[in-house]
């Protein structure tokens, strides 16, 4: 069976949906050269296979006050008790400055991305974390500028990609 991003048009609608996710069918149809039912089908399909995860707002972490934002790694001692680790995933689900968080491999067991008001409110949280499971140490990496976010990866090939390399020994004009 044919993947639905093996299909240029799929693959086309997917990349303006990353850039503009409240785009209008209409309007997504007419820059594809295709009818509105036709975006809606594909749309339904690329949601119904989980190509399309959802749609949210971006919330700028400054503009609700909460501008710190670090990278925390936590390793925690749970004794191979599955139970007891998912209390302490949901425990962090439930904090509210914890944006993201990912199992890793290596030293670590969780890298955690959260936010705070200030470095005494991220001193604070990184307390709350520790309390949270059993035996929680946290390693911080404070963000000192975001260069850029990506919202997913593309959906196109790599080699494809119109991104090209950078060359350092190459000399401006």
């Amino acid at each position: 069976m044919k993947h639905l991003l093996d299909d240029e048009l799929n693959r086309k609608l997917v990349a303006m949906l990353q850039a503009e996710g409240r785009m209008a069918h209409a309007e997504l149809a007419e820059q594809l050269g295709v009818s509105r039912p036709t975006i809606i089908d594909r749309v339904k399909r690329l949601e119904a296979e989980g190509i399309l995860a959802g749609y949210a707002a971006q919330v700028s972490p400054a503009a609700v006050q909460k501008p710190v934002i670090a990278f925390v790694a936590v390793r925690y001692k749970a004794d191979n008790d599955e139970a007891l680790e998912r209390r302490f995933w949901k425990a962090l689900e439930q904090e509210p400055d914890v944006l993201e968080a990912h199992t890793v491999a290596g030293e670590d067991c969780l890298l955690l991305k959260i936010c705070a008001a200030t470095p005494m409110a991220l001193n604070e949280r990184l307390r709350r974390i520790r309390t949270l499971g059993p035996h929680v140490t946290t390693r911080t990496t404070v963000i000192l500028q975001t260069h850029f976010q990506k919202s997913g990866p593309s959906p196109f090939p790599a080699e494809t990609s119109p991104v090209q390399p950078i060359n350092p020994a190459r000399k401006r004009a």
